[in-house]
């Protein structure tokens, strides 16, 4: 009789493990199968698409302005049309092909941050799974972290990660305007780059 009864505590304890472990495995495919989903995946393109928009946004900003420098600075110093000007309008456009790479590579890296984030709360519930949470207490918290994941990434975006693009041209910026401010100076003399005693020790 305490035979039978030995038997029947051990076959009640593997019954009880077996259904522990099942539900431990449900628990972690449930976890597993939310944070793989189609609908995450979704979101981490949705964020891909706008972290993107994001920082060309920031591009054209720093474009604009700087067309509108380029073009005074060239203005400025009677230098449209002519090579310097073809020159220089060369360089801001290379700047800006290398803004758009700068521009994509921080969007990726930012989804890139974002799966690992997410793959980090997968295991943390995963951990919690085997010490006995439930199916959807696991898929709550799985829900859960997955919407911190995100509103985190999208706070981590800062305007000035992309750097100053256009900074190569800042040269051009201030040599035309110290050419500007020399002319306006030989001017105030009664003087100018074209006035007969310019340059032969007529200028005093």
């Amino acid at each position: 009789m305490m035979g039978g009864g030995s038997n029947g505590s051990a076959t009640k304890a593997a019954q009880e493990e077996s259904w522990r472990q099942n539900n431990i495995n449900q628990a972690v495919n449930q976890i597993n199968a939310i944070y793989g989903g189609a609908a995450r995946q979704a979101d981490i393109n949705d964020f891909l698409g706008a972290s993107r928009s994001f920082y060309t946004n920031e591009l054209e900003k720093q474009k604009g302005v700087a067309d509108r420098s380029l073009k005074f600075a060239m203005a400025r110093n009677g230098l449209t049309g002519g090579t310097a000007s073809i020159d220089a309008n060369r360089t801001l456009g290379e700047n800006y092909q290398s803004g758009i790479l700068s521009a994509d590579r921080l969007a990726q890296q930012a989804a890139a941050d974002l799966r690992t984030a997410d793959d980090n709360s997968r295991m943390n519930l995963i951990s919690q799974a085997s010490t006995g949470m439930g199916l959807t207490s696991g898929a709550q918290q799985a829900a859960q972290a997955m919407q911190a994941n995100l509103q985190g990434s999208r706070g981590a975006m800062k305007a000035n990660a992309l750097g100053d693009v256009f900074g190569g041209l800042s040269s051009i910026f201030d040599r035309s305007r110290t050419m500007a401010d020399e002319r306006k100076g030989f001017q105030s003399y009664g003087q100018s780059f074209y006035s007969p005693g310019y340059g032969s020790g007529g200028f005093r």
